[in-house]
């Protein structure tokens, strides 16, 4: 039996594609936002280009809203164009307190990190 391979360099996550609850390809990830105090991933900050015909072309996604798939080599999202419309337009510095990261897992539908990781 081999062992699933849950690793991934943070190179190579620039340019992973993003793929909708269908399968089909609707971007890529850009870059990534760690939280310096745990070294976690919180969130991820995605290029739709001209996904659904969209005015901005990068979006700062809750982590938790992205699921990998090692048949795809990429992350399923169930994303809708609805919800980037109505996206808070942040830029990733703005993510300094809660409030603001609560809108943002708001407006996705994403839990926080902060619900699903123990307190301690």
């Amino acid at each position: 039996m081999q062992a699933e391979n849950r690793f991934l360099n943070t190179t190579e996550v620039p340019g992973t594609s993003v793929y909708d609850g269908s399968h089909a390809e609707i971007g890529a990830v850009d870059d990534l936002i760690v939280d310096t105090m745990t070294g976690k991933v919180r969130y991820a900050v995605l290029s739709f280009g001209g996904f659904l015909g969209l005015g901005k072309s990068q979006y700062v996604i809750p982590w938790t809203a992205l699921k990998w798939d090692s048949d795809l080599d990429g992350y399923v999202t169930g994303i809708t164009e609805e919800q980037l419309q109505s996206s808070p337009n942040l830029d990733p510095l703005s993510l300094r307190n809660r409030e603001a990261e609560t809108r943002l897992h708001e407006a996705y539908g994403a839990p926080g990190y902060w619900e699903l990781e123990p307190r301690g």
